[in-house]
């Protein structure tokens, strides 16, 4: 009978084939390639790249950020927004992540009051609960709690 940790090493790694075949599926080519060490992974156009060397747990973490910006950043070309970005892929990270159970999260269902952004981080948690809980239905986790709507914003 396998082990706990075995199971858990079983589940991520068919995770991390979820989010391959999702990734294809959207469009993307994904590569794991020699990277700096302080980089887990980028994207570049259709172009997936993830650093070779991480553990499996690692390695589905800087899955589902990339997929995000993916799925979320790609059309947008402007640097002036890679803060905001980076903010999103690491909160839909966060969210997957505590979703499969392998790290706390935030819950989407909070309610967020308006700031002087004027919608900016309602529409941030929008795009974030969407890319969560696309990559969530590509893992098989369905039981994703409802959030209300929120107002979108073109970047």
């Amino acid at each position: 009978m396998p082990t706990l940790k075995e199971s858990a090493l079983t589940a991520i790694l068919h995770h991390i084939r979820s989010l391959e075949l999702y990734a294809e599926r959207s469009g993307a080519r994904l590569v794991r390639t020699t990277l700096p060490e302080c980089v887990a992974g980028r994207v570049l156009r259709n172009l997936i790249l993830v650093r070779t060397g991480q553990s499996p747990e690692q390695e589905l973490s800087t899955l589902v950020h990339e997929i995000t910006h993916w799925l979320v950043h790609w059309e947008v070309r402007s640097n002036v927004l890679c803060t905001l970005f980076e903010y999103e892929a690491e909160a839909v990270e966060s969210l997957v992540m505590a979703q499969l159970g392998l790290r706390s999260g935030f819950d989407p269902g909070d309610r967020y009051e308006e700031s002087p952004t004027d919608g900016l981080l309602s529409a941030s948690v929008t795009r974030v609960v969407r890319a969560s809980r696309g990559i969530c239905a590509a893992l098989g986790l369905n039981d994703w709690p409802a959030s209300e709507p929120q107002t979108a914003v073109d970047l």
